[in-house]
């Protein structure tokens, strides 16, 4: 499936699904924030804007300097700085400053916003930080022990096909995300802790090794 058409299908469905997941009651969620991403967008911080009125740009800036900030389980410095950097400049493109107030909070416009950023800005840059950790997983896998030569070859394979997987699964893997942690914008950290995601890295991993094989034996 083309990915400008799986986007526009997976942005629908995560919008719907957003409105069922369950949150605290009304009375609670009308002024209560929750504390997510460090504090990432209170109204009264400085966000180093020297008076100016804010705009896009600056949220988003500031956006990527809290990400920064965030312990990772799951990802290295360089990974992280790929995903916060491209997450918020894609951020400072289609969220207004209103909606980048509205990220951290239990309301039904933060509901709103962070589905929007989900599914617009972090959502398309999750494919570009998968490929280092998913070789990595690859080349040590207990599958692969006996492959002398060509593991690197059935890795890039690999790695390749985690793309695609990652890309066509995009909606699932939100919103399995946010069915767990309703205030989360960081998607993946759930995503790579839990078995679907070795059971289809182990998939793949044997897929590529008989390509890798056949291929081998074809040449014979």
């Amino acid at each position: 499936m083309p990915f400008n058409r799986f986007f526009h299908i997976a942005i629908s469905t995560i919008f719907i699904a957003t409105c069922f997941v369950a949150t605290p009651s009304t009375a609670q969620s009308t002024d209560e924030e929750v504390k997510s991403l460090g504090d990432i967008l209170n109204p009264r911080m400085d966000y180093g804007n020297d008076g100016k009125p804010l705009t896009s740009a600056i949220m988003a800036n500031h956006y990527f300097k809290t990400c920064m900030e965030e312990k990772s389980y799951i990802f290295g410095e360089d990974e992280k700085e790929i995903l916060c950097g491209c997450t918020s400049a894609k951020m400072s493109e289609t969220l207004t400053v209103t909606e980048f107030m509205e990220l951290n909070k239990k309301t039904s416009r933060g509901r709103e916003a962070r589905s929007r950023m989900l599914a617009y800005d972090y959502a398309p840059c999750m494919e570009y930080v998968i490929e280092k950790k998913v070789r990595t997983d690859c080349m040590t896998s207990s599958r692969l022990e006996d492959i002398v030569r060509g593991k690197a070859a059935v890795c890039r394979c690999v790695s390749n096909r985690f793309k695609d997987y990652i890309n066509d699964n995009a909606a699932y893997i939100i919103m399995r995300a946010t069915h767990f942690d309703p205030m989360t914008l960081t998607p993946l950290e759930h995503y790579f802790s839990e078995k679907d995601y070795s059971s289809q890295r182990d998939v793949i991993i044997n897929q590529c090794r008989y390509d890798f094989e056949y291929a081998r034996d074809n040449k014979r």
